[in-house]
């Protein structure tokens, strides 16, 4: 199961890193885009050249690269991984919503269960972070 969960770990932060990289420092060819994701919805295309005009991309390309980053180091695993669970869920609503494209509803749900699962390896940590005990509710 150990050798799993570095699989795993190692698998989503390559993923987050490289696509981070793409969307901070790659040129954004809409044609080139357009042809990768052909069986989405046209509805798609325009909400993501409006964020890539906005500039909004840049933040989620650094957020996916930090996560990803915070994946590699077991010190940083956990907060990689509570991190990503907003972004994922961002990204694969934005499938659902807009692209309506199965391939990429299916791709995002998969990453959502594996860092859900790296997640729930760390659960005795999270615990302890989150549910400290104090000695008074207020």
């Amino acid at each position: 199961m150990k050798v799993a969960r570095y699989a795993i770990r190692f698998l989503l932060a390559l993923l987050f890193i490289y696509a981070g990289i793409e969307k901070l420092f790659l040129p954004y060819d809409p044609s080139v885009f357009k042809a990768n994701a052909a069986d989405s919805h046209p509805a798609f295309f325009e909400f993501y050249d409006l964020l890539q005009k906005a500039g909004y991309l840049y933040f989620v390309g650094f957020f996916q690269m930090l996560c990803g980053l915070l994946l590699v180091f077991r010190r940083t695993q956990l907060l990689g991984s509570i991190m990503l669970i907003p972004l994922i869920l961002c990204l694969w609503m934005t499938h659902v919503f807009f692209s309506k494209n199965a391939f990429y509803m299916c791709f995002d749900g998969v990453l959502f269960l594996l860092n859900i699962l790296l997640i729930f390896n760390q659960i005795d940590a999270l615990k302890k972070a989150l549910f400290k005990p104090q000695p008074s509710w207020i």
